[in-house]
């Protein structure tokens, strides 16, 4: 069990510094909350292992401690609901074995700035729905982007560790 705890907490550690690290490159001049999503890379390592509780329970945690130590209260109403939408449509679509990992992220992605979109509609009107099709490319490149990460970091450490 501690060495699961350990396991989960160095994971959660990469996805912060991940976070920390896209924090000093903003995005926000192509739509307001744009980001790569390298906290989203680490993630799917789980999920391409197939431990969904863990990837739960990381992506969770990150998002929680994200908006403490990175932004506020009022970005976790966009974060996390996003982001265990995007973790379990992502898990459900990797266990179906027709997808890559690529495929998964890029959708992931995708759904994730749906979901922030709805939240934001809820919660500021309409007007943010002019962003949306700006948000749909930015999950698309950024997924595909994430996904190739994930894909050839999974491969390696598959290779060269007991993962």
């Amino acid at each position: 069990m501690a060495k699961k705890i350990t396991f989960y907490a160095l994971f959660c550690s990469a996805c912060l510094i991940c976070g920390y690290i896209e924090s000093l490159f903003s995005l926000s001049f192509i739509a307001p909350g744009i980001k790569l999503g390298l906290s989203n890379a680490v993630a799917l390592l789980l999920v391409a292992k197939r431990d969904f509780k863990g990837a739960l329970l990381v992506n969770v945690a990150r998002i929680l401690i994200s908006a403490l130590l990175f932004s506020n209260l009022f970005s976790l109403c966009f974060s996390l609901p996003a982001g265990i939408i995007s973790l379990v449509f992502s898990y459900l679509l990797y266990k179906t074995d027709k997808v890559s990992l690529i495929g998964i992220s890029i959708a992931g992605g995708v759904i994730h700035n749906i979901c922030q979109s709805v939240t934001a509609y809820l919660l500021l009107g309409a007007g943010v729905l002019y962003y949306l099709p700006f948000l749909i490319l930015a999950g698309l490149i950024s997924g595909a982007f994430i996904g190739t990460i994930s894909l050839l970091t999974f491969k390696r450490i598959e290779k060269h560790l007991k993962f």
